[in-house]
């Protein structure tokens, strides 16, 4: 069994009831340990003298009207019953989201230490805005639990809501956070690699409400007290209203609430009325299905029509490409032959030439030849004539 022993607040609450960096501490008041567990010393601090003794068994926080009270129990309740509908004091289930400015990375961590052994463990929770904006829609609303064991590496006073820590101890009251503050992602990375360098930390880091409820109970923290806890302070300490009941039939769901895990029933409540919801839509479903199955049918035509389509233009394609590069080639062949026929062209003008040079040559060499016939014959002749004589 745990009792609490520290609450550290950090960058989280209202406007009119902020938290900064506030630690309540309720340590070393009430009776020794029984069986003490051997403790080790963080590096700066005096080792430990004589066993360690118990938290405050009872305390009092003496605050005006719109002090916080109200706000503390909601953080408090918001690590250990975690979820909206859980929300001490009323069931709007923004309440949480109220608590964080667009740059806040609020941290609520709560340090418990067990009654027989004194040894201590420490849960927490962290949220922010996504996108550091805030916002009306739930899932822009980021939140996280861990859990580990104070020793050498961390403990509350060391934890890494900041770029850095104050490595000696500071004054009661102070802050031990120095720099900036970190992001969620920020804290998260530097959470688990402290939990990777210090094995014995045991860090846990969970973002589903089942699990971390589930963490709770295996820690020895059992979430169901806590519901009765909140239960109980939902109208700041009416504990009488818990148990205020008229007949038999709420005494009987108190009982059944107390001894029995209502996940499952209300699993089981939520199965029933989403097939009562879809009995009742059973003509309005069987008119869509109707109507959805003719839509298919329709829309099965359209996508064999859309494919034949796409067929018949990638074939149109093809033969457009085939006919476009045919028509270059008859281009090229055509400039080509047109080029060949010139020089052929010009070629036979040149030939032309040549014969009638050649003609003209034939006619001289035969003029020539006459010539030199006639005056043959003539000095036949002469020669003849004087044989002759």
């Amino acid at each position: 069994m745990y009792e609490l022993s520290r609450i550290r607040l950090y960058s989280i609450g209202p406007a009119g009831a902020r938290y900064a960096d506030t630690v309540l501490d309720l340590r070393g008041v009430g009776e020794p340990v029984p069986s003490p567990a051997p403790a080790q010393a963080d590096f700066f601090e005096d080792e430990p003298i004589g066993p360690p003794r118990r938290p405050a068994p009872a305390g009092v926080l003496f605050l005006e009207n719109g002090g916080g009270k109200s706000v503390l129990l909601k953080l408090i309740f918001s690590v250990m019953l975690p979820g909206h509908r859980n929300t001490l004091g009323g069931a709007s289930s923004g309440v949480l989201r109220k608590f964080l400015l667009a740059d806040d990375c609020g941290h609520v961590a709560l340090e418990w230490q067990h009654t027989l052994t004194g040894e201590t463990v420490v849960v927490g929770k962290v949220s922010e805005w996504r996108g550091r904006q805030v916002s009306s829609d739930p899932r822009k609303f980021a939140e996280a639990w861990y859990s580990f064991r104070p020793g050498p590496g961390m403990n509350l006073d060391s934890l890494p809501v900041a770029e850095s820590t104050a490595l000696r101890p500071v004054a009661e009251g102070a802050s031990a956070a120095r720099g900036r503050r970190r992001t969620m992602k920020g804290f998260r990375d530097v959470l688990v690699e402290t939990g990777k360098t210090y094995p014995n930390l045991d860090v846990v880091w969970e973002e589903v409400h089942e699990r971390w409820n589930e963490h709770l109970g295996h820690l020895g923290l059992d979430p169901e007290l806590f519901r009765y806890q909140r239960e109980m302070n939902a109208d700041e300490g009416e504990a009488a209203g818990l148990f205020a009941v008229k007949n038999d039939s709420d005494f009987t769901d108190l009982l059944l609430r107390a001894v029995t895990d209502t996940r499952d029933t209300d699993g089981l409540a939520d199965l029933v009325h989403g097939f009562a919801h879809k009995l009742g839509r059973r003509a309005e479903l069987t008119a869509e299905k109707d109507f959805t199955a003719g839509s298919l049918d329709l829309l099965r035509r359209i996508d064999e029509a859309a494919r034949h389509r796409e067929q018949a233009r990638a074939v149109h394609a093809g033969a457009e490409q085939r006919t476009r590069t045919l028509a270059r080639r008859l281009s090229a062949r055509g400039t080509e032959e047109r080029g060949r026929a010139a020089e052929l062209a010009e070629r036979a003008d040149h030939a032309a030439g040549s014969a009638a040079e050649a003609e003209r040559e034939r006619e001289r060499a035969a003029l020539i030849a006459a010539e030199l016939a006639y005056r043959h014959a003539s000095l036949a002749l002469a020669a003849g004539e004087r044989s002759a004589a």
